[in-house]
């Protein structure tokens, strides 16, 4: 999920859910945790969230070697 976000920062639920073949509502779950966690951040836009990596979900894919 952290990769996927990485690569398409900004995405929505909806798009998490379709990139990582998950149910929109799994896919809106492991964002609350990740952003929980402190490694995405979420912005509203409308009624659309969009996820971004934070710096320390940078921090960490890049220590995973990318």
């Amino acid at each position: 999920m952290l990769r996927v976000i990485a690569e398409h920062p900004g995405c929505s639920t909806k798009d998490l859910a379709s990139l990582t073949g998950l149910a929109p509502e799994s896919a809106s779950e492991h964002a609350t945790v990740l952003r929980a966690a402190g490694l995405v951040i979420t912005r509203r836009y409308r009624n659309t969230a969009l996820h971004s990596l934070s710096g320390l979900g940078i921090s960490l894919l890049n220590s995973a070697g990318g």
